[in-house]
């Protein structure tokens, strides 16, 4: 592997420290605003989910202010190093658990949508998801987590530290021996696939199936035809279906947004042994602006959402027996 210059260098550890303290801010409104200054959203799944991913969201971007300051001090080719093995490992172990944590909530945000549709938004009858997606958001990660520090797996890599061998490229460099991290190559490989399915398979599906059940489902009112008021609540529910749609993929898209290009860098080193560390340093600002890019997104979203639009976030349900058509809860 070829070593970083000192401009890179620098890049890498300097560089996302602004986009991580401007998504930790971020982040930091988002839980206040939920928390302090509109409590009565607490009480649908969907802001209690935003608010959640939210949480998670500060350790994230925590980790890259800290960035190579938790990287041993005396470390080849990592600018600003002044931490220790332990520090390192701990660095190492917030980014792996909530990197994994929040793609989970970014799921469960299309999840429950698709669920809300399905059923007139009575959150009484899907509420129960709630405890299943907390526990996977943690449970697993956490044990990935666990299994790979104990094999001293968190080392130095790229901006932050992150399950790696040490010293860097020592595993693509057969003159270079590694000093620390245990062979656990099928535990990477399982943990790079659930990645994968965090990232470009839950979420696309939550969204294909909610799109095929709205399709169904106006074409079920197409054929069956209506007068009157009828037609105005059939009107309303497929601008209901349309909104909810919309917003999940406008979710969807600043998600991949932020990871795609960190999953291309580390898929390139994996495939190459190399890294462009000029593109590396962009991925990892971009990755790092997260928490921004959902704040914008959330704030957008109720904008744009009311009074009619606005279902995902007001918590506005279409129940056919009443003809007001949409009644906020």
């Amino acid at each position: 592997m070829t070593h970083p210059t000192t401009a890179q260098q620098r890049g890498m550890a300097y560089a996302p420290m602004p986009f991580a303290l401007i998504s930790f801010f971020s982040s930091s409104y988002v839980i206040h605003y939920i928390l302090f200054q509109e409590p009565q959203k607490r009480k649908r799944l969907y802001h209690r989910l935003v608010l959640a991913m939210n949480f998670a969201l500060l350790p994230l971007s925590a980790s890259y202010v800290w960035s190579t300051l938790a990287v041993p001090e005396g470390t080849p080719s990592f600018a600003g190093a002044m931490g220790t093995v332990n520090t390192c490992t701990v660095q190492g172990f917030i980014n792996m658990v909530f990197a994994l944590a929040v793609p989970t909530y970014y799921g469960s945000l299309a999840l429950q949508a698709f669920l809300g549709l399905q059923n007139n938004f009575k959150e009484e009858k899907y509420r129960w998801i709630e405890i299943p997606i907390h526990t996977i958001a943690y449970l697993i990660p956490s044990a990935y987590a666990i299994i790979i520090a104990v094999t001293e797996n968190f080392n130095p890599h790229g901006s932050v530290c992150s399950y790696s061998k040490a010293p860097w490229g020592c595993e693509s460099d057969p003159d270079v021996p590694c000093e620390r991290g245990e062979d656990i190559q099928n535990l990477i490989n399982f943990v790079g696939l659930s990645q994968l399915f965090l990232y470009f398979i839950f979420p696309p599906s939550a969204a294909l199936s909610m799109y095929c059940w709205m399709k169904k489902k106006q074409n079920e009112l197409s054929r069956r035809g209506s007068i009157g008021m009828s037609i105005i609540r059939e009107n309303a529910r497929k601008e209901t279906m349309r909104s909810a749609y919309l917003q999940i993929s406008v979710y969807l898209f600043s998600f991949w947004f932020t990871f795609v290009f960190s999953v291309i860098d580390r898929f390139h080193q994996a495939l190459t042994g190399e890294m462009i560390y000029n593109f590396t340093i962009f991925a990892n600002c971009v990755f790092a602006l997260q928490g921004f890019v959902f704040t914008m997104v959330y704030f957008a979203l109720q904008k744009i959402g009311e009074p009619n639009l606005g279902l995902l976030n007001m918590g506005v349900h279409f129940s056919p027996s009443r003809n007001q058509g949409f009644a906020p809860d």
